[in-house]
């Protein structure tokens, strides 16, 4: 059945910014179609790149490996520094480590772990219904709340223009304008009920989804890593995923180009390129994050290999809390291990003598210590889709 997803249209808007551009009364800004009653049919190619992709995720998804219960936080750290790699904000998983501790950090490791908690609150809710505008809004609010130029709008639709790419601080001449604030309501409500639907393929529908959403582009800021976690939503909601959120942006921050071309050409009614982008980059995701697994999962036997702790020691028991504890601080060992805070100590001047700790807090009192090879694998995963391997 062939598919009728109509271009994109768009209108003449009146000038009524408070500079005026001489001999320009006016500007063309986007009208999305609406997707909510389209039929939406993939080509007999991708629907088999669908299936393989479902079946390979869903095999993913049923690891149970030690790693699973820990899994879950490192993708969607994974998939947060790498979603606001493509924004081109960039933080270092340390960073990120203290912002988690609710230590100070910088703006933007801020902004990432904003990221993390938008896709969670997402995910979180996409296992149990239907998204809705305020689940939305209020992953928009964990995402730009901590930002001091953006908090205002944070949890809102924006009430302004806004235009990406060109040369002018103005519509005139961007590469895109999206719609009008007015309109945003009803195509966020169309958005939201297209999907909500079951009668359609999932990556189809996160595909499609995840594009018209940047057409839409409700938001004053953030409307990637929001549209980004949109993807893992559907998955979540279609039952294709039930415990872990596929690191899809690792992949498409090594496939930028292509991804943002896709993203363009839907626009023209042509939804083959982005479903297939976003097919290609799930297939990837989930088959480098099988290895992220392998080797997190290794590491306390090597570890323990390394350090050869006695039976009973602070150092054996700190080792065996790593794993779902990376970050943590003397209080944080206490707690978990039952040692006394004297021992705490000792095991973290033995566990950072051998590289197993990190210190991202130089302090001794307060001080707070990564498991570095857990929070490293984030980069290295990023690293080997960016590298091909």
């Amino acid at each position: 059945m062939p598919n009728n997803l109509p271009a994109h249209s768009s209108e003449t808007v009146p000038w009524t910014f408070r500079k005026t551009l001489r001999g320009v009364s006016s500007y063309s800004a986007a009208v999305p179609p609406r997707l909510a009653n389209l039929d939406l049919t993939l080509s007999d190619d991708l629907a088999d790149a669908s299936r393989t992709l479902q079946r390979s995720i869903a095999a993913f998804d049923a690891i149970s490996s030690p790693t699973i219960s820990i899994l879950e936080p490192f993708l969607i750290r994974t998939e947060a520094i790498a979603s606001s790699q493509i924004e081109e904000e960039i933080t270092t998983v340390d960073q990120l480590a203290r912002v988690e501790a609710g230590r100070t950090s910088s703006a933007k490791a801020r902004t990432v772990y904003g990221a993390s908690e938008a896709l969670q609150k997402l995910v979180s809710t996409a296992s149990s219904r239907a998204l809705e505008l305020a689940d939305v809004l209020g992953a928009y609010r964990s995402l730009m709340g901590g930002d001091v130029s953006e908090h205002y709008y944070a949890g809102k639709l924006r009430d302004v223009q806004n235009w990406i790419g060109g040369p002018n601080a103005y519509p005139v001449g961007a590469d895109y304008v999206p719609p009008q604030p007015d309109r945003l309501p009803e195509l966020m409500d169309d958005l939201l009920i297209f999907l909500s639907r079951t009668d359609i393929d999932p990556l189809m529908q996160a595909a499609v989804g995840h594009a018209q959403f940047e057409s839409i582009h409700p938001f004053t800021d953030g409307n990637g890593r929001i549209g980004r976690s949109l993807i893992n939503g559907v998955l979540r909601f279609r039952n294709v995923t039930r415990t872990v959120s596929v690191p899809i942006a690792a992949a498409l921050t090594a496939s930028r180009e292509e991804y943002f071309q896709a993203l363009i050409t839907y626009r023209s009614g042509e939804e083959s390129p982005i479903v297939r982008v976003i097919a290609e980059a799930l297939q990837t995701a989930v088959a480098e994050a099988r290895r992220s697994d392998a080797s997190i999962a290794g590491l306390p036997a090597r570890w323990k290999e390394q350090l050869l702790p006695r039976a009973g020691s602070a150092t054996a028991k700190a080792l065996n809390v790593l794993l779902a504890h990376p970050i943590l601080d003397v209080d944080d060992i206490t707690e978990l291990t039952g040692v006394s805070e004297s021992a705490a100590y000792r095991a973290i001047d033995q566990l950072e003598s051998a590289g197993v700790l990190r210190r991202v807090v130089q302090s001794r009192r307060n001080g707070l210590w990564v498991a570095g090879e857990v929070l490293d694998e984030a980069d290295n995963l990023i690293a080997r889709i960016a590298a091909g391997t």
